[in-house]
């Protein structure tokens, strides 16, 4: 299916690197987040600003227009522009993100069994699980965990959560319906045993999931999966609330089938009920390819019109499955699935009422989200349980957050990249305009990615020589103004792995510098050696000499021995300053090389449709993107050949060796799997379906009032230090 709303969430989830595991919804939607897309990261929104800070006139007229709406009992945190949707699996963005770990629809605030702590590590949920989590090896090499949830434990409308929750998560966004049906990305839990069966439709029972009562339940990981170097995260199993969705369908007894409640017969309102369901999604369909889809003006370029007639085209075949849904047979019970589903995709996931984290959802109005204490929550791992009444998650303008932060119209103005406000937000702390600012290393990077089995892109020699072609370290000052660094493989510096092996890695790696002698030698290696004629060898001094008198107007480019001319054509956000960059940089260098690089500017959407459904002879093969990493992080689904996230359309037997050694190293080895993510990182830096950019460092400011927000990481910011923090 092909739809604006999966496009952008499955951004956020192939580039955050996260695995999709044992019903588990991960933190698919931080960052990027990459990741994320689904819809870019902080970083990437910030990219996608103006690099030029607002003038202080211009910042004093903004904030001027500003309505602040702290209040002794109510925090407020300054975020970038919401979608609204607050749940996994769709549109949802890395700002969307923020108040779903707030109240719980995902991470380290929720009743998943085991969460990570400030460093990233998985550890047992002390505030949900009545005991540890019990593991068992069984004889076909699968792996069962059973897991005693405490009886105590209530959702935020003081219903009582069971087993019930967990196994329904699992059962019904496992289901083959349930992509089809709801327009989601999940595909569900995917390690558990009896999972293809299932996702298929080959059978209706999911066999690696079982009952024991009401608050014990067992999961079994497929010995496919296994050994798998961070097991904890398989088994890290989260709950939904069955009841907020459904009143009339059950967990059978033996826990592994979804069946209708006991006694309950389907009606005529049940079916009335689906077919609206039915039918408002179809309305969000249109409603939502028509706002993220403008048709195409009169003047728009035949590659603008042709990617919207392709996305309209996806788009209609959805909305046709629907409606053949709809006008056709469907098994009763098969019904009342689907009518649970339907309600968490046009209800919940926007309004959701019922849930477990330490704040409640009130209302999402302009841009604004209010939140209340959720006086049900059981605390986090820590014992740890918010206090502060009340917390509005509210837009403002990037341009103008660390003014909002110094004035006190926002209390909290997480992840700030760019050097300027970074700057600004420091000196504001050393004046004491504000109560202060964490910084931290970032767990990802900006990038180009790389279509890798088409166009010219395809050969790894002319992917190498675009790195020799760009000044990285021009990237890192122009946007993070000293608060980054350049990277030569797929980590960030703050991840254990670099920290532990980043200094042995480093001198085996190519540092990709601006040379446009090594950039020849290597297109020297690739088919494109001639000129127009195909037969006259291409000469470097020519191309000197051409470039040194006619620079506009040059045109003594390469071409293979079939008269085809060297170009790559890269897509980039119109309002991206490294879009900005690259194009001032790369194209005058590329020609001193041979090579016609052009960079075209668009918009973000119609970049993800050149991306994820490329052509066989496509307009684009090269993107300036954004990525944030995930924990675990597992390439396999990126860069295996068999991986479902492959965008970069990687197909190497390197690659799919090591990312399948990396993600099955014994979880008891921990040598060995640095040894593999060496491995990893230089096969990375050699095919290069990406080039790093830079990765930077992120500073978080808040003010004087603000007590206890003393720790910042990737995994551990505001969303999640609100359980100790308090209002002064």
């Amino acid at each position: 299916m092909k739809n604006k709303k999966i496009f952008s969430s499955l951004f956020v989830l192939g580039l955050a690197t996260t695995l999709v595991a044992c019903g588990n919804s991960g933190d698919s939607t931080t960052e990027i987040d990459e990741n994320a897309p689904s819809e870019p990261s902080q970083e990437e929104k910030q990219e996608e600003a103006s690099l030029d800070t607002a003038t202080t006139e211009e910042a004093g007229a903004e904030t001027a227009d500003f309505e602040s709406q702290t209040a002794d009992d109510t925090l407020v945190i300054g975020n970038l522009e919401m979608t609204g949707d607050f749940y996994p699996g769709w549109s949802a963005n890395g700002y969307d993100a923020k108040v779903m770990r707030l109240i719980g629809t995902e991470g380290n605030n929720s009743y998943q069994v085991l969460v990570q702590d400030e460093s990233g590590a998985w550890v047992e949920n002390s505030a949900v699980l009545a005991e540890s989590i019990k593991s068992e090896d069984n004889e076909d090499g699968s792996k069962t965990f059973t897991y005693k949830i405490k009886d105590d434990l209530k959702w935020s409308d003081g219903e009582p959560v069971t087993a019930d929750d967990y196994l329904f998560k699992i059962l019904l966004e496992s289901l083959p319906s349930y992509i089809q049906v709801t327009g989601s990305y999940y595909i569900g839990a995917d390690s558990t045993k009896g999972y293809e069966a299932y996702h298929n439709g080959e059978s209706d029972v999911f066999e690696g999931i079982e009952k024991i009562d009401d608050y014990t339940f067992k999961a079994t990981i497929d010995a496919s999966f296994l050994p798998y170097y961070e097991e904890e995260y398989l088994a890290a199993v989260i709950p939904f609330p069955m009841h907020a969705v459904s009143e009339n369908l059950a967990v059978s007894p033996e826990g592994n089938k979804l069946v209708v409640k006991e006694g309950y017969e389907v009606t005529e309102e049940d079916k009335k009920a689906y077919v609206e369901g039915l039918d408002t999604q179809i309305a969000k369909l249109k409603e939502d390819f028509e706002a993220n889809n403008p048709a195409p003006a009169d003047d728009a370029t035949e590659d603008e019109k042709k990617a919207y007639e392709e996305a309209k085209a996806a788009n209609d075949e959805q909305i046709k499955g629907l409606e053949d849904r709809k006008n056709g047979d469907v098994d009763p019970t098969q019904q009342l699935i689907e009518e649970a589903m339907l309600k968490q995709a046009n209800e919940y996931r926007i309004k959701p009422t019922v849930t477990s984290g330490p704040y409640k959802f009130v209302s999402f109005e302009n841009n604004m989200v209010k939140l209340d204490l959720n006086e049900n929550y059981a605390g986090n791992f820590k014992g740890e349980k918010a206090t502060i009444p009340h917390v509005i998650v509210q837009y403002v303008n990037n341009k103008i957050a660390v003014d909002l932060l110094e004035n006190g119209d926002i209390d909290i103005w997480d992840q700030e990249a760019e050097g300027g406000p970074i700057d600004q937000m420091r000196k504001a702390a050393d004046e004491g305009k504000i109560g202060g600012y964490n910084s931290f290393e970032r767990n990802g990077y900006g990038n180009i990615v790389f279509l890798t089995d088409r166009g010219t892109t395809q050969y790894k020699e002319v992917r190498q020589a675009i790195a020799y072609l760009m000044d990285r370290n021009s990237f890192v000052q122009s946007f993070a103004g000293g608060y980054g660094v350049v990277t030569n493989g797929m980590y960030g510096t703050s991840q254990w792995m670099y920290k532990e092996r980043g200094a042995d890695l480093e001198p085996k790696l190519t540092n990709y510098q601006l040379n446009l002698d090594e950039a020849n030698k290597l297109l020297d290696q690739t088919p494109y050696k001639f000129e127009a004629d195909g037969t006259t060898p291409w000469d470097k001094t020519k191309a000197e000499e051409e470039y040194k008198n006619n620079p506009e107007g040059f045109d003594y480019f390469r071409y293979d021995e079939k008269g085809e001319k060297l170009v790559v054509n890269q897509y980039g956000s119109d309002e991206s300053p490294i879009t900005t960059l690259i194009s001032n940089q790369v194209p005058n260098n590329a020609k001193q090389v041979g090579l016609e690089y052009n960079v075209t500017a668009g918009s973000f959407a119609t970049l993800l449709d050149y991306y994820y459904y490329p052509d066989e002879d496509p307009d684009y093969t090269a993107f300036s993107m954004a990525a944030e990493f995930g924990t675990p992080f597992d390439p396999y689904y990126q860069y295996n050949s068999e991986g479902f996230d492959n965008h970069t359309k990687t197909n190497d037997p390197k690659a799919d060796e090591i990312t399948v050694k990396l993600r099955k190293t014994d979880p008891s080895d921990k040598e060995g799997y640095l040894d593999n993510w060496e491995e990893f990182q230089l096969w990375f830096n050699d095919y290069l379906p990406e080039i790093p950019l830079y990765s930077n460092q992120y500073h978080s400011g808040f003010t004087k009032r603000v007590k206890g927000y003393d720790i910042s990481t990737p995994v551990w910011q505001s969303e999640y230090q609100i359980n100790a923090m308090t209002l002064e």
